[in-house]
């Protein structure tokens, strides 16, 4: 009787420890799922941006922002003639980029996702700029958000960047920024 119970215990302890492992692998294909969805996102979402500003397409470039950020910046059409006349005369000659982040959020079973991405961009000048751009993939309770809610350029790259610099705009603010070497947020 002894040997029955132990051996059942030795059973379901290796059946749990299973279980147990099998629940890890699965947490992790998941992240790395999530993870590769936002890193291909970013890119298509990146892809546009760019294109946009290559054709110097105004209005496809404004039709990337959501419907609420188009509401909330104040003169998008002059912040996007900002962007586009801050690469006048230069050319886009590569784009290295940083792992996308994100921000999740599941409220019940309303989702919601956040995904920003960091571009450094070599110019044909012999210079660099960073680009900052975030966006909202989903959002099921405000469907309005989906889209480019918030763009930032600094049109100087990531080793020119001031000490006094403040880092720039908050994460999730809608709205255009451009910072030039003269012009910056200083702490």
């Amino acid at each position: 009787m002894k040997k029955a119970t132990l051996t059942m215990l030795c059973l379901l302890m290796i059946i749990s420890t299973a279980f147990c492992l099998e629940g890890c692998k699965s947490r992790e294909q998941r992240l790395n799922e999530e993870t590769e969805y936002e890193e291909t996102q970013m890119k298509a979402v990146r892809e546009k941006v760019i294109r946009c500003i290559k054709k110097d397409d105004k209005e496809g470039l404004k039709k990337l922002f959501s419907k609420s950020a188009q509401k909330d910046i104040e003169d998008i059409d002059g912040k996007i003639d900002e962007v586009l006349e801050a690469f006048k005369g230069k050319s886009i000659v590569s784009i290295k980029s940083e792992s996308a982040g994100s921000s999740r959020t599941n409220d019940y079973g309303k989702k919601s996702i956040i995904i920003y991405g960091d571009y450094t961009l070599k110019l044909s000048t012999k210079g660099k700029c960073t680009i900052f751009i975030s966006f909202c993939d989903k959002n099921d309770k405000n469907p309005d958000d989906k889209g480019v809610f918030q763009m930032e350029l600094r049109m100087f790259s990531k080793e020119e960047t001031p000490k006094d610099f403040s880092g720039g705009a908050y994460q999730d603010d809608h709205g255009i920024f451009i910072y030039t070497l003269q012009n910056y947020p200083k702490k």
